[in-house]
């Protein structure tokens, strides 16, 4: 008869009455795809699934650093000289808060194949990074164009552990730029947790899955973090607000299955039309940069353009990283893109020969938009480097302009240059509004209030030239305007 010795005894003991801590409530997003290549970012949890919304909320508190007075928190709102306090209710942390699902260490990989392949290629396991919220990337490359791949994302707590936990998805490689393919796309805006359309998230998401789209583009606003009873006031609380929104059932099971191209605006970069240098409590505008970045995984620079095939070309303006300081406003001509990007857009547009060109922008270009409103290039303080970047997107043919921010959707036409704009709306209907849907300008082709949706593309070759569709739909994903340009060979 042989014994266990007690020491080994205890080893197992422990490991079984050890908790296993190496999930992916927060799902995994593919990112910036093209025709030969794809990151893969993940996330290891400490949990299975997010905390419920019936979960505890902390007690944020704002003081003036100055006079130490208590300053009252409101949506929209920037607190340049505040200190932040947070407690929790008793038993409760960052971890079991309300929507909250928080990192956890241990290491993740990649396998993936080209649909139907039998053999997969996998990526070497890697730890995840606390100091960015417990997240990993992966860059795949050499992959195949036009090809739809799967992938499978799997977590373990260390080297030579099980793995504990594996999340499925796939997406498809952009077309080379020869090739005469379809595509569709989609793209949406301004989703605030507080105004979520289902218990399990966003009605948008299996509205926009449903049509199945090569890829899909976030224009900025994924989150607001100064909105709410839990304003992002600091580090911890901006990643909480990421790990709340990405934890919904309807987010993950969307971002597993398509590649996405994620854009920033104000909200979730820090707060109402924020500038470089601006800053909320303890958060700075550098730090909302970083932590989006280290949230989204998009390209650098952040201004990039795809191919899709022969007949698209898509370009992702960036319109809060160059933007001039508030300080700089009041001595040289307000800007939003920047020297730089304005040269590589006026570069690239003219170097295309795709059939159509999609400008996607976070903020309005032609609008119109609200009188006491000065973000974007449809306000009068941005006036002049406006009407310079409407001139030069009205130099090339075939080129529409989609924005998000605006809580309207909006069809319109510039009356000087003739560009055309469409606003995909807001992604709910109770966050919908902003504008009288009984109060159109000359230059509306179609206005839309008090409702959300996003928008659509579609591109369809044919032997006598290609068309581009273009659609607004409604949260449950009707279409509610169509227009379709073609271009004969």
């Amino acid at each position: 008869m042989s014994f266990t010795p007690i020491r080994a005894l205890v080893g197992i003991f422990a490991a079984l009455l050890t908790p296993a801590f190496a999930h992916q409530a927060t799902g995994i997003k593919l990112t910036e795809p093209t025709a030969d290549s794809i990151t893969v970012w993940t996330r290891i949890t400490r949990d299975a699934q997010r905390v419920s919304d019936e979960g505890p909320l902390p007690s944020t508190k704002l003081f003036d650093r100055t006079s130490g007075q208590e300053i009252p928190f409101k949506d929209n709102a920037t607190y340049a000289n505040a200190r932040a306090e947070i407690t929790f209710p008793p038993g409760a942390d960052m971890g079991s808060i309300r929507g909250a699902a928080l990192g956890a260490g241990g290491q993740t990989r990649v396998r993936y194949r080209a649909a139907g392949q039998s053999v997969w290629a996998s990526t070497p396991w890697r730890d995840v990074d606390p100091a960015q919220d417990f997240t990993a990337t992966f860059a795949l490359s050499g992959l195949v164009a036009a090809t739809r791949y799967e992938v499978v994302v799997e977590a373990r707590q260390r080297v030579e552990a099980a793995v504990l936990s594996t999340t499925n998805g796939g997406f498809i490689t952009a077309p080379g730029e020869k090739t005469e393919a379809a595509a569709r796309f989609t793209v949406m805006s301004c989703q605030e947790y507080g105004e979520r359309d289902r218990p399990d998230g966003f009605a948008i998401y299996p509205a926009m899955l449903a049509l199945g789209p090569d890829f899909f583009v976030n224009t900025g606003d994924a989150v607001y973090y100064d909105h709410g009873p839990v304003h992002a006031v600091n580090a911890d609380l901006a990643r909480y607000h990421w790990a709340r929104m990405y934890g919904f059932p309807t987010l993950r099971d969307f971002h597993r299955q398509v590649g996405s191209f994620f854009m920033k605006d104000d909200h979730d970069t820090l707060t109402n039309d924020s500038h470089p240098d601006d800053r909320s409590g303890d958060l700075t505008f550098t730090a909302g940069l970083r932590i989006f970045r280290e949230q989204t995984a998009p390209a650098e620079p952040p201004y990039r353009t795809q191919r899709w095939g022969r007949h698209l070309q898509v370009w992702f303006l960036e319109g809060r990283d160059f933007r001039s300081t508030a300080a700089e406003d009041r001595t040289q001509t307000p800007g939003i893109l920047g020297a730089k990007q304005l040269a590589w857009l006026e570069a690239t547009l003219a170097a295309s020969d795709a059939t159509f060109r999609v400008v996607i922008t976070p903020t309005p270009i032609v609008g119109p938009d609200r009188d006491n409103k000065d973000d974007n290039y449809a306000n009068k303080g941005y006036i002049i480097e406006g009407a310079k970047v409407r001139a030069l997107l009205a130099r090339f043919s075939n080129l529409t302009v989609v924005t998000g921010d605006r809580h309207w959707q909006y069809v319109s036409r510039d009356k000087t240059t003739g560009i055309e704009e469409w606003s995909v709306g807001a992604a709910t209907d109770t966050h919908a509004g902003g504008w009288n849907e009984k109060t159109p300008r000359p230059e509306h082709r179609f206005l839309r209030t008090g409702h959300g949706g996003f928008f659509s593309g579609e591109v369809k070759p044919a032997a006598a030239g290609a068309t581009l569709a273009l659609r607004l739909h409604a949260t449950d994903g009707t279409v509610v305007f169509e227009s379709v340009k073609s271009s004969a060979r």
